[in-house]
């Protein structure tokens, strides 16, 4: 039993925060990839997320 509230409750929150942390590398942001990781499936989300490229590097002064 507690097996499934684990599969039904805590898998797709932890599944979501992961797609966010993969997002903080590309050009979503880590809410953008996580809503969409909401909104569409973590599948979509993914797709999203390696859809919308490497986020640019910032220009160091000096």
């Amino acid at each position: 039993m507690e097996l499934t509230l684990l599969f039904v409750y805590a898998l797709p929150i932890v599944t979501v925060l992961a797609l966010g942390l993969l997002g903080t590398t590309r050009r979503l942001g880590f809410w953008w990839t996580a809503l969409l990781s909401i909104v569409l499936t973590p599948i979509g989300g993914f797709i999203a997320a390696q859809l919308s490229g490497a986020r640019k590097a910032k220009r160091r002064a000096g």
